[in-house]
């Protein structure tokens, strides 16, 4: 199940601040706003959470990252996303759910790490093995050994303070690209969810989101909250 996220719409939106605790209001509002999104001439409208695309597309073009994109979830878009996918299977969210919701993603920052593997099926078993010969992580027995294992907690900065979470991986799951030579090939793919639970969220200010790929590369993500609800 591939989630492309660059081929949502990323319209730019208005400067907000974020709202740290959802109340009744807040929380009914990204629930409509999420199902009005569920329309059969757009989809999910990330807007300015999206907070970096890497990949345009799904060619893979020499020396491009394997990490497609990086979104910042604040309580209101991860309610919203919540309620769009349910309005969308069919299922829309509960007021209890909502209020059920609002009150767990209370002061939370939530980033979705969207990657895909820079090795083909084919090759993915024996660059797992050598990469476990420098890397011993513990791998999971019930999940398909993949790249997604080699994330490691990442570190978010704000308001003077340094915090960590640990990666929480969805995936893999298996989708085409395509070489620039045109050869159509098939890769493992997934996101990996960092939840930063930050106390007194401020609703401004800036911030820096840092994390490494499952080779060791470094990405340093900085912004600032005055622009997302």
């Amino acid at each position: 199940m591939r989630i492309s996220i660059l081929a949502l719409l990323t319209l730019a939106g208005p400067v907000e601040a974020i709202i740290p605790n959802l109340n009744t209001a807040n929380s009914i509002q990204a629930k409509l706003d999420g199902e009005a999104m569920n329309t059969r001439e757009s989809g999910y409208v990330l807007g300015t959470y999206l907070l970096k695309a890497y990949n345009q597309d799904v060619i893979l073009r020499p020396n491009s990252p394997e990490i497609d994109g990086v979104v910042l979830g604040t309580p209101y878009e991860r309610l919203r996303y919540e309620a769009y996918l349910s309005h969308l299977e069919g299922k829309p969210i509960t007021g209890a759910r909502v209020g059920t919701m609002a009150r767990t993603l209370a002061d939370k920052l939530t980033f979705r790490v969207y990657s895909h593997s820079p090795f083909a099926l084919d090759d993915e078993e024996e660059q797992w093995q050598l990469a476990y010969k420098t890397d011993k992580i513990k791998a999971d027995p019930d999940k398909q050994r993949s790249d997604l294992d080699f994330f490691k907690s990442a570190t978010l900065t704000i308001a003077g303070k340094t915090y960590t979470a640990k990666p929480v991986v969805d995936g893999p799951y298996r989708d085409n690209f395509t070489l620039p030579s045109g050869e159509a090939t098939s890769r493992n793919l997934g996101v990996v969810f960092y939840t930063f639970d930050v106390k007194n969220l401020p609703p401004r200010g800036a911030f820096a989101f840092n994390f490494e790929d499952s080779r060791g590369k470094a990405y340093s993500i900085k912004s600032d909250l005055n622009s997302y609800r």
